[in-house]
């Protein structure tokens, strides 16, 4: 086998072989308009493709580095980091932090043992993740009395609430939908003191994803106004849900419980066999812990909670990757001091 460089002309047969929304040719598009380096591998048996992968190169400001991602890629192996070292080198990465789509545990009455955590030479875990190492996962190729039965009572019993409110569940993928979706984004970011990317990074995904047909953008509407809105991202039989985001007005009409509902809905008329909820606590989360709430709400619907192998740095420059994590450490207990300050 060889891992090579991949061509434009080979996207036809890239696309085809991707298991997750941020590992999609477009995604990598949208990487390089927002100024990163995007490499994409293709590793060939003789001269069929069988698996590939992209990683993206983050300057680092001020200086000669960049930080390499790799989100949701395949399973690592030693010749996957052999060919990542050389373009490491290409590009001054201190280290590659390496996400894979890759199942660890399913964590159900009888756990079960899926795949093993990598460990190679040099690959270290992460001090800090970008993906929740778990997620919920829900099964759409069960009936739709099936879903509701296997949710919590409590989120049934909001999804009638919602019903009796008459709030309406529309698609609008439109600029205007996206334009509604992201007001309502930044104004949750904004009381609820959460970091978010910018509008411009925002405004640049979606130029870029929409013409691709993967983004489904779903309204909560109550009396006129949009009271809640998720972002979904489809690819071939998954659904994904990224982004969402609600207002504190009419809190009682339960419209993000049946926003969620309608979005099971859609995958299932979209023909997606699984709707992956993007990120949850783990089997033993706690209320004190921060994002509890959004991990209990997104339990309520009855998913399957599923642990990925997690995060792994690939280091590169060991003495730069130790003053890089701890200046990024540092960075985020700032960042995190001065959202809990008064304006």
């Amino acid at each position: 086998m060889i891992t090579r460089i991949l061509y434009p002309e080979e996207k036809t047969k890239y696309q085809r072989l991707i298991k997750h929304p941020l590992q999609s040719w477009e995604w990598g598009d949208f990487k390089e308009k927002e100024g990163h380096k995007v490499v994409r591998l293709g590793i060939f048996e003789k001269d069929r493709m069988i698996s590939v992968y992209q990683v993206s190169f983050h300057p680092v400001p001020k200086l000669p580095y960049t930080i390499g991602y790799l989100p949701r890629g395949p399973q690592i192996t030693k010749d996957m980091l052999s060919a990542l070292r050389s373009v490491a080198r290409e590009n001054h990465s201190i280290f590659i932090k390496l996400e894979p789509d890759r199942v660890h545990k399913i964590h159900t009455p009888q756990e079960k043992l899926i795949h093993p955590k990598p460990k190679f030479p040099h690959l270290l875990p992460s001090p800090k993740s970008n993906f929740w190492p778990f997620t919920f996962t829900i099964d759409l190729q069960k009936k739709e009395d099936e879903l509701l039965s296997s949710m919590h009572k409590k989120t049934r019993y909001n999804i009638k609430i919602a019903q009796k409110h008459q709030v309406q569940i529309v698609e609008d993928n439109s600029p205007s939908g996206f334009n509604q979706y992201l007001d309502l984004l930044f104004a949750t970011a904004k009381r609820q003191n959460i970091f978010f990317h910018t509008r411009p990074y925002h405004q640049k995904m979606y130029k870029v994803l929409k013409p691709t047909g993967m983004l489904h953008i779903l309204l909560a509407k109550y009396q006129g106004k949009t009271l809640s809105a998720f972002m979904l991202f489809k690819l071939k039989d998954q659904l994904f849900y990224p982004y969402g985001a609600s207002s504190h007005e009419h809190r009682e009409t339960m419209a993000s419980t049946f926003i969620m509902y309608n979005s099971i809905l859609l995958g299932k008329k979209l023909n997606c066999k699984t709707f992956d909820l993007w990120g949850s606590l783990g089997p033993n989360a706690k209320d004190k812990d921060f994002s509890y709430g959004v991990h209990r709400f997104k339990q309520g619907f009855g998913g399957t909670l599923t642990e990925f192998v997690g995060s792994h740095d690939f280091v590169l420059n060991p003495a730069l990757y130790k003053l890089y994590t701890k200046a990024d450490s540092l960075r985020w207990k700032l960042l995190r001091l001065k959202s809990r300050l008064p304006l």
